[in-house]
């Protein structure tokens, strides 16, 4: 396996745009898939190509969630 199959996080940061920490933070928290070798933290392209399926928005843009009704009543001046 060649280690140029693999991207490291500041790789896959700059081609996502976005900073390292929040690549972190994904992988934190089990969003993106990755792979640990010893303190290193890389990705399989093929991987994030399904990852980013996953999260992709559709032509209406993201959806916004229709503001929930609550039992408070309106005040009234």
């Amino acid at each position: 396996m060649k280690t140029d199959q693999f991207l490291t996080v500041q790789a896959l940061a700059d081609q996502l745009d976005i900073a390292p920490l929040t690549v972190y933070r994904l992988v934190k928290y089990g969003k993106i898939p990755a792979i640990r070798i010893g303190r290193s933290i890389r990705f399989r392209p093929a991987e994030i190509d399904a990852f980013l399926e996953t999260v992709r928005v559709g032509p209406g843009g993201l959806a916004v969630d229709e503001p929930k009704k609550g039992k408070h009543e309106k005040r009234k001046s």
